[in-house]
């Protein structure tokens, strides 16, 4: 019966480190983030987007552009809307942490805006995403941003 359970307790944590093991793959991945870009780019009906400059996400948000990898910030050229996307990778996981900490503020700050003023908008705040895989975050607010993180999250995975 002893032999049994410490077979058990081995098949278990070997399962176990294996699991670990390939959730780990996914966080030393690196993603083409234009590509991921250009993905969304052919949603149906997404709006016109311009870029978000550098100077702005120091500026306005405190993400030090400059010192990430890659970044791709763009904002709705349509002022009545708050559809938005950053997609960040940075120097390191707790650099994407801290942006990952500014995108869910943010999108709390866009709620906030539109709660009373703009309900068609404050609805698609509500539905924003926020997340981070490995050094990389990223940021979604949009009709469409179940399909945006789905879509980020692929480019992990490629």
């Amino acid at each position: 019966m002893e032999r049994k359970t410490k077979a058990l307790l081995m098949t278990a944590l070997c399962a176990l480190l294996l699991f670990t093991a390939a959730c780990g793959q996914e966080k030393a991945q690196h993603a083409d983030l234009q590509a991921v870009c250009d993905e969304i780019a052919k949603l149906p009906g997404q709006p016109e987007m311009m870029p978000l400059s550098a100077k702005k996400l120091g500026s306005y948000y405190g993400i030090d552009a400059a010192a990430c990898p890659q970044v791709i910030a763009m904002i709705c050229a349509d002022g009545l809307r708050v559809d938005e996307i950053w997609m960040i990778e940075a120097e390191s996981e707790e650099q994407a942490e801290r942006i990952l900490a500014v995108a869910k503020s943010h999108i709390e700050q866009v709620c906030s805006e539109t709660e009373n003023y703009l309900p068609d908008q404050y609805a698609v705040a509500k539905q924003a995403r926020a997340l981070r895989i490995g050094s990389s975050a990223a940021l979604f607010i949009s009709p469409e941003a179940d399909t945006m993180e789905e879509l980020f999250r692929q480019g992990f995975k490629g």
